[in-house]
């Protein structure tokens, strides 16, 4: 996915509903929910966003920063295959640090014939969608945050058509598997996948942002 989506910012109530053992664990929540509410926020690599995760027993909603710099990357991670949560030493420490961001849309970008690039919108229909990330600590008792990410269900991967993870898509955890994707006691690499399912074309809104009218239009 590209470096940039919508956070989605809900209110307390809406938590305290879905999940009764919710602790809100940051007080400025409030603050951005009053003034980001209606757009959501746009987040870049290294910014803060709103998520949602397990902490002893409680469901707390925290911030942390999109992306994390480790010794053997050249770049800030911001995702991480799905494929290799387990596969990888490295991932499989936070195999069940599991976390849900809630999302409006996120943005890609699409190589046409002509070698330009147009920037896509896919806004997701259900209003109520969380991305699967995983989370790691940071310094100042801050974390990091990293967005799952799996192969692309057909418009998806005719938009995601180039670069170095071409034909990649998102993780959103549906509704039923959200409570389970949480719980840090649900640790085996079969039992985490089998939270994992593909959202298909028909569950979102795309838009080309870079389209250019014809006559034929």
């Amino acid at each position: 996915m590209s470096n940039l989506f919508i956070n989605r910012l809900a209110p307390i109530e809406d938590y305290k509903r879905r999940w009764e053992n919710f602790i809100p664990s940051n007080l400025d929540y409030e603050k951005t929910f009053r003034e980001n509410s209606q757009i959501g926020l746009a987040i870049k690599p290294n910014d803060t966003l709103w998520y949602i995760r397990e902490i002893e027993n409680k469901i707390s909603l925290s911030t942390g920063k999109w992306g994390t710099k480790q010794a053997f990357a050249n770049r800030l991670i911001t995702t991480t295959q799905s494929e290799h949560l387990f596969s990888s030493a490295f991932w499989k420490k936070y195999s069940a640090n599991r976390c849900l961001i809630p999302v409006f849309a996120y943005f890609e970008w699409q190589m046409q014939m002509t070698g330009k690039k147009h920037k896509f919108k896919i806004e997701f229909k259900d209003k109520n969608s969380f991305f699967g990330g995983i989370w790691g600590p940071m310094q100042e008792s801050t974390t990091w945050v990293t967005i799952l990410t799996q192969e692309a269900n057909e418009k998806t991967a005719e938009i995601h058509n180039s670069g170095d993870n071409k034909h990649r898509q998102p993780i959103v955890i549906r509704n039923e598997n959200q409570n389970s994707w949480l719980n840090t006691k649900v640790i085996s690499e079969s039992d985490t996948k089998n939270l994992i399912t593909q959202f298909q074309q028909t569950e979102i809104i795309t838009e080309d942002l870079d389209h250019e009218q014809t006559l034929f239009d």
